[in-house]
Formats: structure tokens, C-alpha cells, sequence
């Protein structure tokens, strides 16, 4: 019989604070923290792919850092560049699935819109990557990798992170959160607290839970449609969790926020979502609290849904302009590459026969 062998944990998956404990307990507090800080910088900020090509280490506290810790990456299998400096990464997990993450350019800034699960389970009609079913939740280190990958593919340095990619993150918050609080480590990527943004597209329990455990990072609401009939058509989970609860728990997340607007997503469909019972709806329904309205106009997936012109998109919100809140046409970056806002997973599906 073969022993099973310990495998370390990915220093990616883990905190600043876990790291620099895990070595305190062999070599001392202050030895601990020195350590870290030029490993945790290493891997996560200089983008090294293993602690040995980090250097000024010793080789004994080298040797102590192998095996405490693993460094291992994702399989970045394809890189899809776009003309507006948007791209399209594409990277293989160790049990074959595909994720997809999204590099964006923004005011000279630099954006990764990052997967949290291989495939999703919501089946949202509007988006590719529902049409796939889930396939498994991702490691945090998995998800922090994306970020690592695509910044020393990229050569840039990431200021802002939006989990608005493949899979639905409250259904993974654990690991989510994990990465959130890793990406923002002074040691490691240095991505401030305010520039990471988690979308939900309504798992009422863990938006309570966010709001209870009063989270540093932002929500943003994935509203689909707001006629209740058509918003169930569109996006399923409105079977689990209902509409006024979902409306109910956005607005507590308001209150929580002192006031401050929320974002909710409005997806813009050709004779389906842009008629005058969904402005009457909104009137009805998003009224009476602070927020902003960012429209985006269906990108194409392959199926029945039709996106609208830019000049129909344009004269919608024009129309939604006397509501009392403010709208706003969101940009979908990398469209020519099938990386645009409900894209994610097109190409896998186009490759698979789907």
C-alpha cells in the first residue's frame, strides 16, 4: 500500500497572515514575517512561478518554503486579444475544466473580470456560461491565479477586480472571499478594498450573510429584467429565491450602505425587455431607494434572444431617464472575441457542439 503523501497548500490560496504563521511556528515571529513578505511578493506581485526563482532567499529558508507551501498555476491554453486592449484568457484546471477570465482596459486603468466557478448552475438565458451547467466551484487559489496569470501575461499591473465571470460567486462565497482578502494583501497584489466588486445575481441568504458579516468589498445586483414574469423566464433562480425577496434584500444591502446607490444590471433584449410595461415596472419596482441602473445591451449567445441596435439600446434609456435614478449604458469590452457580459463559455460551447 502506497502512503498518501501531504501535499502543501498553495500559497496563492492563502493570506498574508497565514502564510507568515505557518513559517513563525518553525523559525520564529519576526523570521516569519520577513520571510513571507518576500515570498507572498515573489509569487503573488513579481509574478515568479516558484519560490526558487524568487531571489535573495537562503537556501535553508528556501528549502522551508518548498515544503510549506506549493506554487502551482492554472494552464493558460489561449490568449484572445481584442482592438479595444481587451482580452480573453482562457486557462485548463488540473481536472480538465475550462475557465475563462477577461482582462479590461478602462481610463488607463487596468480591470480582470475573474471566474469563481467552471461553468454555473443558474442557467441565466442570456448568458453562455448558464448554457454549460456546473462543473465544480473554484479554489481560491484558482481564482487569485487568474489575476496573477493575466497581470505577467499583460504586463500590467491590475488596480480593479470584478467577479463577474464565469459562475455565480455567492454560490462559492467561501473561496471568494478568501481571494478577495488575498488580493488585497500590501504584500501581494495590493488591489484596494474599494476596487474589488462582487456580482450576485440574487442568492438572498448570502447577501444577508455579506451584509451580517459587514464585508470591505461591493455588491452589485444582477437585475436581468424587472417585470417579475419576464425576470423569471430569464433567470430561474427567481424559483428559489422571489423577486420581492430578492428586491427586499438589495435594499437592506442600501441601508447597510449608508445610503450610498447600489448598482443593479438591466439586461436589454429586443422585444422582450425594453417595452413600456418594463419602464412601468421599474417605476413601480425601483423607486424609493438609491441606486443606479446600468443597462447592458444582450450580446449574443448563440440561442433565440435577440440584442437590440446601439440606436434602440440609446433610445431605451433615453426613455428611462425621468424614472429618478440614473442609468447608464455599461461598455461590454472584447465582444469580437466572445468576451463581452454574458459571453463566457460561447467559444467552449461552439467547440463542444453546444
Amino acid at each position: 500500500m502506497v502512503a498518501a503523501v501531504d501535499i502543501p497548500p498553495n500559497i496563492k490560496g492563502l493570506t498574508f497572515d497565514e502564510v507568515a504563521s505557518r513559517i513563525a511556528l518553525l523559525g520564529g515571529e519576526d523570521a516569519g514575517v520577513t520571510l513571507a513578505s518576500r515570498i507572498y511578493r515573489g509569487i503573488l506581485q513579481d509574478g515568479h512561478r516558484a519560490i526558487a526563482d524568487i531571489p535573495g532567499i537562503a537556501p535553508d529558508r528556501r528549502a522551508t518554503a518548498e515544503r510549506l507551501f506549493s506554487t502551482g498555476s492554472l494552464e493558460m491554453v489561449s490568449v484572445n486579444r481584442s482592438w479595444d486592449k481587451s482580452a480573453k484568457y482562457a486557462f485548463r484546471l488540473a481536472d480538465g475544466n475550462i475557465v475563462e477570465s477577461v482582462l479590461l482596459h478602462h481610463h488607463g486603468l487596468w480591470t480582470v473580470c475573474v471566474s469563481s466557478q467552471a461553468g454555473c448552475p443558474l442557467a441565466c438565458r442570456f448568458c453562455a456560461t448558464g448554457l454549460m451547467g456546473l462543473k465544480r466551484n473554484l479554489e481560491a487559489w484558482e481564482i487569485v491565479d487568474q489575476v496573477v496569470a493575466v497581470g505577467r501575461d499583460a504586463g500590467i499591473r491590475v488596480s480593479d477586480i470584478v467577479f463577474m465571470g464565469m459562475g455565480e460567486p455567492l454560490l462559492n462565497e467561501d473561496a471568494v472571499y478568501q481571494a478577495a482578502t488575498i488580493m488585497m494583501a500590501t504584500p501581494g497584489l495590493q488591489i484596494s478594498r474599494k476596487r474589488i466588486v462582487i456580482s450576485t445575481s440574487g442568492v438572498v441568504p448570502a447577501i444577508h450573510r455579506f451584509i451580517e458579516a459587514n464585508h470591505p468589498w461591493k455588491l452589485v445586483f444582477s437585475l436581468g429584467a424587472v417585470v417579475p414574469e419576464k425576470r423569471l423566464k430569464l433567470m430561474p433562480i427567481q424559483e428559489r429565491f422571489g423577486f420581492d425577496a430578492f428586491l427586499d434584500a438589495v435594499k437592506r444591502y442600501e441601508r447597510h450602505r449608508r445610503g450610498k446607490h447600489v448598482t443593479l444590471e438591466y439586461v436589454a433584449i429586443k422585444n422582450l425587455t425594453m417595452g413600456d410595461d418594463d419602464i412601468e415596472a421599474m417605476r413601480t419596482h425601483l423607486t424609493g431607494f438609491n441606486l443606479i441602473l446600468n443597462v447592458i445591451p444582450l450580446n449574443p449567445i448563440g440561442n433565440d434572444l435577440v440584442p437590440p441596435t446601439m440606436e434602440e439600446a440609446r433610445d431605451f434609456t433615453g426613455r428611462l431617464r425621468g424614472l429618478g435614478f440614473p442609468v447608464k449604458v455599461r461598455y461590454s469590452g472584447g465582444k469580437d472575441q466572445f468576451a463581452g457580459c454574458g459571453q463566457l463559455g460561447r467559444t467552449l460551447l461552439d467547440a463542444a457542439g453546444g
